[in-house]
């Protein structure tokens, strides 16, 4: 059996970064639609203002992760 690498410090961070920004981006698409063809948008800008607001918490929480093990010298944080 191969021996697998720990994660770098802040991997799932990173995960739920990238599941944020993915979210995001259709949410934003279905509004600009849906505004684009008259029809009711505001649902869809709630959720697109909320997952925006959780990605930008997901990247302040990251750079203050990653701030810490540079002062640290940690090799993984979880």
């Amino acid at each position: 059996m191969a021996l697998k690498a720990p994660p770098e410090a802040g991997y799932n961070s990173d995960l739920m970064i990238g599941f944020a920004a993915g979210i995001a981006g259709i949410l934003f698409v279905i509004t600009v639609v849906l505004e684009l063809t008259g029809q009711p948008a505001l649902t869809w800008a709630l959720f697109l203002a909320a997952s925006v607001a959780l990605l930008a918490v997901l990247i302040v929480r990251r750079r203050r992760r990653h701030a810490a093990v540079r002062e640290t010298g940690a090799t993984r944080q979880d």
